[in-house]
């Protein structure tokens, strides 16, 4: 994929871009580490008065639905995080549009832990889960948007050559295209819509041997 190059920055913009990428970064970091506490904060409590339970296996047995949309989040949330600090390491700098397309992905992850906990509440609501998809598919999406735009403005380092910058933007697809395959299954009850994930596997698959296939052409 080429890209016609834009006009170069002035120097003054370089700099500001790397104020804006420092900080960037700092943020980004900070709000995963939030999501992933507040994930946690969703399993059952032993101070919940509404607990009945008795030995953990009750907890364990009795909730695996819950368990495995919680499970199924941590892990995503986990690979987006791994994703957004690889796209970051390889910038030299950001810009405000760049950052606030970031920050849009940001939104898109709370409000998907948002009706994590509004499932947990209603018992595996069906809407909750699908919003669950729709938000955790813009979240993948706007990064792989983020990623193009980086590549088009010149914003990512020298030392990552173009193979590399195409190979990356195919490793952000699976998570976002998983979730929209999970959509329709929300409608199937929560155990359903977590083992859809799964196809995550194949679709990395696929997506690694398109990235592949890229630079096979390219030669």
């Amino acid at each position: 994929m080429k890209f016609k190059k834009k006009k170069s920055p002035s120097n003054a913009e370089k700099e500001r871009g790397k104020e804006i990428l420092f900080s960037l970064k700092i943020l980004m970091n900070v709000l995963f580490t939030l999501l992933i506490f507040q994930a946690f904060l969703i399993l059952p409590r032993p101070e919940d008065p509404d607990l009945e339970y008795y030995t953990l296996n009750q907890i364990f047995s009795e909730n695996i639905p819950k368990l495995l949309v919680i499970l199924v989040g941590l892990i995503l949330v986990g690979i987006y995080w791994i994703q957004m600090n690889r796209q970051l390491g390889n910038l030299v700098r950001s810009s405000p549009l760049h950052a606030s397309v970031g920050l849009a992905q940001m939104i898109c992850l709370m409000l998907y832990l948002y009706f994590v906990r509004f499932d947990m509440e209603f018992d595996g609501l069906i809407i909750a889960l699908q919003m669950q998809s729709v938000f955790l598919a813009l979240a993948g999406f706007l990064g792989a948007f983020n990623w193009l735009y980086a590549r088009r403005h010149e914003l990512t380092s020298d030392q990552i050559n173009d193979f590399e910058e195409r190979s990356m933007f195919f490793q952000i697809l699976p998570e976002p295209l998983a979730a929209l395959f999970s959509l329709p299954f929300a409608a199937m009850g929560s155990e359903a819509w977590s083992i859809s994930f799964l196809i995550i596997l194949p679709l990395s698959y696929v997506c690694r041997k398109m990235g592949e296939s890229k630079k096979v052409s390219s030669e």
